[in-house]
């Protein structure tokens, strides 16, 4: 049994006291653990990033580098962040929307192979692309 739960820190604001408000969002199959770990309002909670960048000790470190992305890989990383593509592509392939899911679906190892590999580009431009353009300019909110 775990006693930690990764999750995306999205939003941060201080309030008017002073105190940091921080919304992050957890994956839904974790909902059990939130609950068994943290069942009561008000009880105190310590956060760490789960990559690297911080040392306890407050000095940074190096961060490993990252592949650059080229247009469409980009473009996914975009879409991904999207709520009405997660939408989108919880309709289309009925899984449940995640970065893991969307390289399942394509397979892929990294978004970075939607620029480098003919195969995945045309997978992308077919199952994806095209898709999900066509779904943003039919709906009517």
């Amino acid at each position: 049994m775990s006693n930690a739960i990764s999750g995306t820190r999205r939003a941060m604001k201080e309030l008017v006291d002073g105190t940091i408000r921080v919304q992050i969002d957890i994956d839904p199959t974790q909902r059990a653990a939130i609950h068994r770990l943290f069942g009561e309002i008000d009880m105190p909670v310590a956060l760490a990033p789960l990559t690297l960048g911080v040392t306890n000790f407050g000095q940074k470190q190096e961060a490993p580098a990252k592949e650059k992305l080229g247009p469409l890989g980009m473009l996914a990383a975009q879409w991904c962040e999207r709520a009405d593509f997660a939408a989108w592509f919880f309709t289309e392939t009925g899984e449940r929307f995640s970065v893991q899911a969307f390289k399942d679906y394509l397979s892929i190892d990294t978004r970075k192979h939607l620029d480098t590999n003919e195969q995945a580009k045309n997978r992308f431009q077919t199952l994806i692309r095209k898709p999900f353009i066509d779904y943003l300019e039919t709906r009517h909110d």
